[in-house]
């Protein structure tokens, strides 16, 4: 599900539609010639990964065809552009520092395509380069009424972390959810389905032993009926921790549309 194309596909979301001056029609919608509907995409992109660019500044400047597109301003840590509709077409973008004198990375020819609902979340690496990305494919195609939709991401990178149980339940009361999850992984291939409710997910830093409850969290985790909720593992602390586990900073954060808000896109921090 990783892929490194589509990222920036959300960094885009909003410049691309600004680059091109798209006209609305009479009911909001973007038009195309003639006044017909564009075919549009929809794509959200998540900035969670810490202390990138720097942890003076985690501010990212948006590019698009070289320029910096400076009327969106800037995506940091923690931050979400929201569901962002834009026309299908190909576009060359890049992502780099405020006040730039250009993209840092670039990527030529990202495609959209009709229909296409895509969450990408950035996370931090251990790389030369410290940024990858999740790329997450919104549907609910085969989800019962009555249930959502759950995916987790793997971005916290540290060496303690890696692997780690996730965890379901409270204490004494847990079970295994996801077994040796494995850094810059994602699970499960397809989703998981759960009936509606509030779960309290956590990281089993011990799985070797007889108790499968969490060492870290839990934290009540709500699926939403007909919705796709996408769970992120991140490490706050970006030094690599081998062996003091008190050192560690691990944080679940829930990217969960909420059709109430504005933003149809929230984060949330465990305690």
């Amino acid at each position: 599900m990783k892929n490194h194309k589509n990222f920036w596909l959300g960094i885009v979301a909003a410049a691309a539609l600004a680059a091109l001056g798209c006209g609305d029609d009479d009911s909001g919608g973007a038009a195309g010639a003639g006044g017909m509907p564009m075919a549009m995409a929809n794509v959200t992109a998540v900035h969670l990964a810490p202390d990138v660019p720097s942890a003076e500044s985690t501010a990212v400047a948006l590019f698009v065809d070289g320029a910096e597109a400076t009327d969106l301003g800037t995506l940091e840590y923690s931050q979400s552009t929201g569901k962002i509709a834009l026309p299908v077409g190909t576009y060359d973008i890049g992502i780099g520092l405020p006040d730039g004198e250009g993209p840092l990375l670039s990527l030529d020819g990202v495609e959209l395509n009709d229909g296409d609902d895509l969450v990408v979340v950035a996370y931090r690496t251990n790389a030369e380069l410290p940024v990858d990305v999740f790329v997450f494919v919104n549907s609910t195609d085969g989800l019962e009424a009555g249930s959502g939709r759950v995916f987790v991401g793997h971005g916290a990178n540290d060496s303690a972390l890696d692997p780690v149980d996730v965890s379901l339940g409270e204490d004494p009361d847990c079970s295994t959810l996801i077994p040796g999850f494995v850094f810059e992984t994602t699970a499960p291939e397809g989703g998981l389905d759960l009936a509606e409710g509030t779960y309290q997910i956590g990281f089993d830093l011990t799985p070797e032993d007889d108790n499968d409850c969490a060492n870290f969290g839990p934290v009540g985790v709500p699926v939403n009926p007909g919705v796709v909720s996408i769970l992120i593992a991140v490490d706050e602390d970006t030094t690599d921790t081998t062996e003091d586990a008190e050192a560690l900073n691990p944080e679940l954060w829930a990217i969960i549309p909420d059709a109430a808000d504005p933003q149809p896109i929230r984060t949330i921090q465990t305690p």
